[in-house]
């Protein structure tokens, strides 16, 4: 038993690591020449840069006699150079050097390390985590147009929380629980649409600002299970751009970057840093809540909680590791 109470099941052992983009760093947390490992999807992996730029991910140990790639590695020119011998290793897990033979075999050129596909965007580096090892199904998320110019980055923000990811995007979907957790007047009115892995929800809520009560809108757009892009649009205009990784079935990484349009004045920015503060005190309502809630695979709903078995419907595609079959198209209205 723990400080908090006994640790009871809480219906994450049963559920699956879903396939997909997940963020594993920001792009300014990886210098060039620098070696990294990281610990997500419930195993690890090595990320570097090369001196040209470009992030590579491999597994984490040498396939010559099991050296482990991030323990004294450094990078030469683009390549990962193992410690234990200084065999090097391109973004694509092929050997371009044994410094101790002349003739490297052709299988081990090809490919003997395996290599994860990786995407820069936006700021942030992306890997592609499916268990079999198959392809990427579709492209990483860009940030929406900005309506006046290049959106400027205000904050950024991250949490590890004791829950499953599935259950940290659902929570958007739940719309009863504004109202209960984050003090919105009424409940909020919404359409959601699933289009193949993109899921597209639009809520529409009264909130309570210094002039009084008005309408905002939400607009949600996300790819996959492990990134949206939502734009808030009331006393100002924000954009989050979100990304959310499973550590393992019982832990996520959660990541904000927050974005405003530029040439505000003084007091709009004030509104803005104001709404950003919102968003933070919400996201720390919610975890508490998070941190201590279990998984129901068949839970009691009623008219009014939301599209929260239509969202489950697509998510489900991310754990058919068997099937390349797209997702259906679902809308739902509440």
């Amino acid at each position: 038993m723990n400080d908090t109470g006994p640790v009871l099941p809480r219906g994450y052992d049963e559920m699956p690591i879903p396939f997909g983009w997940f963020a594993v760093a920001l792009s300014t947390e990886l210098a060039a020449g620098e070696v990294k490992t990281l610990e997500y999807f419930a195993t690890e992996f090595v990320i570097w840069r090369g001196e040209q730029g470009e992030v590579h991910a491999v597994d984490p140990f040498c396939p010559h006699l099991g050296a482990h790639l991030g323990v004294n590695s450094d990078v030469v020119g683009d390549d990962l150079r193992c410690p234990f011998h200084h065999w090097r290793f391109n973004g694509e897990g092929g050997v371009t050097d044994i410094p101790y033979t002349e003739v490297i075999p052709p299988k081990l050129k090809r490919s003997c390390l395996p290599a994860w596909p990786v995407c820069e965007v936006d700021g942030v580096i992306f890997v592609w985590y499916h268990p079999r090892r198959a392809a990427p199904k579709w492209e990483v998320a860009r940030l929406p147009e900005c309506p006046e110019g290049e959106w400027i980055l205000a904050e950024t923000h991250d949490w590890v929380i004791d829950i499953h990811c599935q259950e940290i995007t659902e929570n958007g979907q739940d719309y009863a629980h504004f109202g209960a957790v984050h003090g919105v007047p009424f409940a909020p009115a919404g359409e959601m649409k699933i289009d193949g892995w993109v899921r597209r929800s639009t809520v529409v809520a009264e909130m309570e600002t210094p002039r009084g009560l008005m309408t905002g809108k939400i607009d949600v757009t996300a790819t996959g299970p492990g990134q949206s892009m939502t734009e808030f649009i009331d006393v100002t205009h924000v954009v989050q751009s979100q990304q959310v990784t499973p550590i393992d079935a019982h832990r996520t990484h959660l990541r904000w970057q927050m974005y405003h349009i530029p040439g505000l004045s003084d007091g709009r920015l004030r509104v803005t840093a104001a709404r950003m503060r919102d968003l933070v005190k919400q996201v720390n309502q919610d975890i508490p809540i998070w941190n201590r809630k279990r998984f129901h695979d068949k839970p009691l709903l009623v008219k009014g909680d939301g599209p929260i078995l239509a969202y489950r419907q697509q998510y489900a595609k991310y754990y058919d590791f068997d099937d390349d079959a797209e997702p259906g198209n679902i809308a739902a209205r509440h």
